[in-house]
């Protein structure tokens, strides 16, 4: 009797995905980097811990967190570190929806490439 062999899923082990209305409610690259700080989970993290996790100069935290919008923007280099140590995903998320992308739409465009 032959043996049927099912391929493992994969689970997803990273920073919590947000729901699509929080992310529509980001209407700036701005309101996305302060509501993913927003979110984090751990509520007693302070600014100068997240610079130190993602390798940021605690100066420039602040500036990526104000309101303010002629102060700096959060570098691309660094949303992944920053998403890490917030605990979701709502950079890449919000990113992806102004770009019009759905998961699904990059699961296809992979398996046709």
């Amino acid at each position: 009797m032959s043996q049927l062999t099912l391929p493992m899923l994969t689970v997803y082990e990273g920073p919590r995905l947000v729901t699509a209305d929080v992310v529509a409610s980001c209407k700036t690259y701005r309101d996305a980097v302060r509501m993913c700080w927003n979110l984090k989970p751990r509520t007693r993290m302070t600014r100068a811990q997240l610079a130190e996790e993602t390798g940021c100069y605690a100066s420039h935290v602040t500036d990526y967190l104000s309101e303010e919008p002629n102060r700096r923007s959060l570098p691309a280099e660094h949303i992944h570190a920053f998403e890490v140590a917030c605990g979701n995903r709502l950079i890449t998320q919000w990113m992806a929806a102004q770009a019009h992308f759905t998961i699904l739409e990059t699961l296809l465009q992979q398996k046709a490439a």
